[in-house]
């Protein structure tokens, strides 16, 4: 489902994802794990299959009991400490449906393992389940997505059939709504299950009940026998899931969801509809309403719910608006943030260069408040760009893309201009080996995203960039990093306890570090700034140049030859 484009309206995305095989791989797994059993011996069940070469898929199902004769109390919502991460600035406090989380508490040892196991896997990852089994499902992702520990290309994707409502306005508002499908029959009564509807089925529940804090999350994929649509919308989703519950009150809950996509996947879903679009002068009032009757709902029928479908498009269109604007302004604040910062950080770039040392040695050194004073915009840029690079990987592929297009230049000049920054740092601080033991997730992302959208230069490309290297940043924002580790292979070499082995190790990697920097050069990938006589690299050089001499069999290189004749003074 994260490669699924964007759509103008819930028919469209509805039918492309009875079109897909995702949907209907997920219901096959759940139905062969219901097939395995014919009482479970615990209330709800999981199993882990392997659907494809690059698809996993993790299914939830719970005992028929769970729903059929549930017990006081469970359908409160309460607080978890479990899933307080789901807390924000905004929203203090999540709960959690009762029932559910007992159901995850019970399995949570079990679920441990399984996290980490999943943590290797590579490809699509569908976590799914059934009735209150998709209530764990849904628990589940969320814990999955918590602290990002799978791999980047594998981000879970949650699809439910017949899943009750699982938590309040705090679970509605988390930033991964995008990461769940939940596919509700017009027949199933167990979605509304702990909904105030009135004729609707109910449970007992305590005096401390919190069930009118209920609300929807996620893309929910609603379908009848007329056809499907997708909303995301709460408050219409709440609306409708109390009308399915009030009129299949009593009605059995053995939904066969499969035929259901069966019959969609048969039929030509928009066909024969009323052209409501004729009825408003509005498009987006004339969607929502000829989406509400692909599934048969129609205004009679809503009204008489005391459902007054105008009011509530009338409240979206403003919700929609409300939230471009403070959108659109937080972003415009957040990015004179960052433009601030960043011009503080490129002026303490530029006097350093007076100082014939450069930024990275000078913040590496320490040697006045200035240095000290740069490490809280480097605070602040970071903050920010984690910040960024975590957005983007909560969402879908398609627009994921977007995003990366969108900030992919700032992004890169961010990772140029301040990672030297945390090298030092690192290096200051007696650290070794940076790239392996040091550098944050979020700059591998922001490089990563760069090599893949980036093509090498062409020749005429590299003339161009020779014109312009004096003002350059340094390409490679790990450079810093192989000259720090060049230096303590030079030091290595120069000891009196460095064993033949160690000699023979770090000769290799100042072979492979010269190679690298001679390439650096001739793509006019360094910043000329590395040759000031202070810096870091030349003080590499002057160790190595000390080393070469005093071999009985001279080494000579392109970077030896360059360095011996000062043809860096012409660099730039």
């Amino acid at each position: 489902m994260n490669q699924v484009p964007s759509f103008s309206s819930g028919r469209e995305l509805g039918n492309l994802i009875v079109a897909s095989n995702i949907i209907d791989c997920a219901w096959a797994k759940i139905h062969e794990l219901q097939r395995d059993q014919t009482a479970l011996p615990c209330p709800v069940r999981h199993e882990v299959y392997q659907s494809s070469p690059k698809c996993t898929i993790v299914a939830f199902v719970s005992s028929p009991d769970c729903t059929q004769y549930p017990l006081p109390g469970r359908g409160d919502l309460v607080p978890s400490p479990l899933f307080d991460f789901l807390r924000t600035e905004e929203y203090k406090s999540v709960s959690i449906n009762r029932a559910a989380l007992t159901l995850f508490t019970s399995l949570h040892d079990h679920l441990s393992g399984l996290k980490t196991q999943l943590t290797e896997i590579e490809g699509q990852l569908i976590i799914t389940g059934h009735s209150l089994g998709g209530s764990v499902a849904s628990l589940f992702t969320l814990w999955l997505l918590d602290g990002n520990l799978l791999k980047p290309k594998c981000r879970p994707f949650c699809i439910t059939f017949g899943s009750p409502l699982i938590g309040d306005f705090g679970l509605q508002h988390s930033i991964w709504n995008s990461f769940f499908l939940h596919v509700v029959s017009n027949q199933d009564p167990v979605p509304g299950l702990f909904l105030p509807s009135g004729r609707g089925r109910s449970t007992p529940t305590s005096s401390h009940s919190q069930t009118t804090g209920y609300k929807p999350f996620g893309t929910y994929f609603l379908c009848s026998e007329l056809g499907c649509a997708c909303f995301d919308y709460p408050d219409l989703i709440l609306g409708l899931l109390k009308v399915i519950s009030s009129e299949v009150a009593g009605g059995s809950q053995d939904v066969d969801y499969g035929g259901i996509l069966r019959n969609l996947k048969e039929r030509a879903i928009c066909k024969g509809l009323p052209q409501v679009g004729e009825r408003f002068a509005d498009p987006f009032s004339a969607g929502i309403i000829m989406e509400l009757e692909t599934i048969g709902f129609n205004q009679t029928k809503l009204l008489q719910h005391n459902i007054d479908i105008n009011a509530v498009i009338r409240k979206m269109e403003a919700e929609a608006r409300i939230l471009s604007q403070k959108n659109k302004a937080s972003d415009a604040k957040k990015l004179n943030d960052i433009k601030r910062d960043m011009t503080q950080i490129e002026w303490y770039k530029k006097n350093s260069k007076v100082l014939n040392t450069g930024y990275y040695d000078c913040f590496k050194n320490q040697g006045s408040k200035r240095d000290i004073s740069v490490e809280q915009f480097r605070g602040n840029l970071t903050m920010y760009w984690e910040d960024m690079v975590a957005q983007l990987q909560r969402k879908p592929e398609k627009e994921g893309a977007k995003f990366r297009t969108r900030w992919l230049y700032a992004g890169t000049v961010y990772r140029r201009m301040v990672e030297p920054l945390d090298i030092a740092a690192f290096y200051r601080e007696g650290g070794t080996d940076y790239i392996n033991n040091g550098r944050s997730p979020h700059y591998k992302l922001l490089q990563q995203w760069y090599e893949e959208d980036v093509k090498p230069p062409s020749r005429d490309k590299l003339d161009s960039k020779k014109q312009k290297v004096s003002s350059i940043l340094t390409e490679d924002s790990c450079f810093w990093a192989h000259v720090e580790e060049a230096i303590l292979s030079c030091e290595l070499l120069k000891s009196a306890n460095c064993t033949l082995e160690q000699g023979k190790s770090s000769w290799d990697n100042l072979v492979k570090f010269e190679e690298y920097v001679m390439e650096q050069i001739n793509n006019y990938a360094v910043s000329p700034e590395i040759f000031l006589g202070e810096s870091s690299f030349m003080k590499w050089w002057g160790l190595y140049e000390g080393y070469i001499d005093t071999r009985s069999n001279s080494h000579r290189s392109p970077l030896i030859s360059f360095m011996k004749n000062r043809s860096y003074r012409q660099y730039g």
